[in-house]
């Protein structure tokens, strides 16, 4: 064999070694990626706050007490329910029990009086028949009759004075009764004691607050939503609310109001005011008025439609699927969306498998890939996460 066909060989062997080197030892190793699996399922759409909300109570009221005087006794604390009409607040009563011990005897003195002038009228009036019998017969005279009928007429009015003055001391005991019960502060309604603005000793004055009182059975959350979203929401939408200090617990509750005015205080930021009442929930913990909340306002929903992750649909239209070990594009026609999954109306079969993490670096379409050893992969008809 001539030398230089005997190098040509050589280097033929060389340039094919390395092919197939290239396509074995030193071929790149398949990207591992984050799959999920096509399938039937809950999507909504929906809308959140665009900034922090607020838990917020409808009844609260600050209570303060009718009449001047100084506090004897606070039967509750911060943080202890009440019941309406629990007395919350006593003051000093010594004084006015006095006044109304004095009109009460005062209302004795009166009763004896009217009794009294009640017994004389009945003795003035029998007196008065005889009188007028006996005249008739002719066995008394004019002057005896008009003495008797006389006498009669004054014990009726003496009676009536009697009686007008029982009367104005029993109305001087129900005012005195009154007073007393004017110097007891109570609860307006069934809650709990928040804030004691003064203590036991201090004199207070009427109208000054002294105790707040938040009723804890009609809770609703105020939201801010950004402008855009304006138009879509209304009253009576279906509503989920999570509280910050209890992460994964969902409240149900529905949409109560929609401010009329846009808050343009900042320019760049405009946001409308919503309130989600949150319906009682006896399983969940007692939600605390002034916790930090977010509403997710559900605008709509469809059942058991074909669905993907969100994060696997890219700019909208197209996702990548695994096929024969490598990342293929595949143009798809979405629907309802949200945070979680997206609905797929055309281009895409159920159980087809497509990837999740885009972000990824080398994930593009004809990218060689493999599904990562234990990743998630969600079954078709899993429950949606957003779901209620």
């Amino acid at each position: 064999m001539r030398p230089r066909t005997r190098w040509w060989l050589i280097a033929a062997g060389i340039v094919v070694l390395i092919v197939v080197l290239r396509a074995t030892a030193f071929r790149p190793r398949p990207i591992e990626v984050e799959v999920a699996t096509v399938g039937r399922g809950t999507v909504e759409d929906a809308v959140t706050n665009s900034q922090a909300g607020t838990v917020k109570a409808r009844l609260r009221a600050r209570v303060g007490a009718e009449r001047a005087g100084r506090v004897a006794a606070i039967p509750h604390r911060e943080g202890s329910r009440v019941r309406a009409g629990e007395p919350l607040l006593l003051l000093d009563e010594s004084t006015a029990r006095t006044q109304l011990e004095v009109v009460g005897r005062d209302l004795e003195a009166a009763h004896a009086a009217a009794g009294a002038a009640g017994a004389a009228a009945t003795l003035a009036r029998q007196q008065h028949e005889r009188t007028a019998s006996l005249f008739k017969s002719s066995l008394v005279s004019q002057g005896e009759m008009d003495l008797a009928k006389s006498r009669l007429e004054s014990a009726e009015a003496e009676l009536e004075g009697a009686e007008a003055r029982e009367q104005r001391a029993r109305s001087a005991v129900r005012l005195g009764q009154d007073e007393l019960d004017h110097l007891r502060v109570l609860a307006p309604f069934d809650g709990v004691v928040s804030q004691r603005m003064v203590e036991v000793g201090e004199p207070v004055v009427p109208g000054q607050p002294v105790l707040e009182v938040v009723g804890l059975d009609r809770l609703y959350v105020s939201a801010p939503l950004d402008e855009i979203d304006i138009g879509r929401v209304r009253e009576g939408l279906p509503a989920r609310v999570t509280l910050d200090p209890y992460r994964g617990r969902v409240w149900q509750g529905a949409v109560s109001r929609v401010s009329p005015v846009v808050n343009d205080v900042r320019e760049q930021n405009r946001t409308l005011e919503v309130e989600v009442e949150m319906r009682p929930d006896p399983t969940a913990p007692q939600p605390k008025p002034g916790t930090s909340a977010d509403v997710e306002i559900i605008l709509a929903r469809r059942d058991s439609v074909l669905r993907v992750p969100t994060n696997a649909v890219i700019e909208g239209k197209r996702v990548l699927v695994i096929e024969n070990g490598q990342a293929v594009s595949r143009d798809v026609k979405t629907g309802l969306k949200n945070w979680d999954w997206t609905e797929i109306v055309d281009g895409l079969g159920e159980g087809k498998t497509v990837i999740t993490s885009l972000e990824r670096q080398g994930v593009k379409p004809g990218a060689r890939v493999v599904a990562a050893a234990g990743a998630a992969r969600r079954e078709p008809g899993a429950a949606n996460a957003s779901s209620p």
